[in-house]
């Protein structure tokens, strides 16, 4: 038996830390990804469909609670994508969704 990969861009953060577009990035709204206060900024319900227009952009943007609980913008740069198994995500979809 096999394992999917997808790839998932991250950002990393001051501290060095990576933030990727985990399901855990969902706002209120649904998965918010683009530039900010550009028309190309928008919201996304499903997670699997905001990955794969994340992973379209030239450079990938995405909203983030940061640690004080904001939800901020974050650029990830060239490169910054790493494999992740589709079934690790899909436990996530499911923690976050029950």
């Amino acid at each position: 038996m096999s394992t999917e990969f997808v790839k998932v861009p991250f950002y990393r953060e001051a501290d060095g830390t990576k933030t990727f577009f985990f399901p855990e990035c969902r706002l209120k709204g649904g998965y918010e990804i683009g530039q900010r206060g550009n028309d190309k900024e928008r919201y996304i319900q499903d997670y699997w469909d905001a990955l794969d227009k994340l992973m379209a952009m030239d450079v990938p943007r995405f909203r983030r609670r940061n640690t004080n609980g904001n939800a901020g913008t974050v650029t990830c740069r060239p490169g910054d994508v790493e494999e992740v198994s589709r079934a690790s995500l899909a436990t996530m979809l499911t923690a976050i969704s029950g």
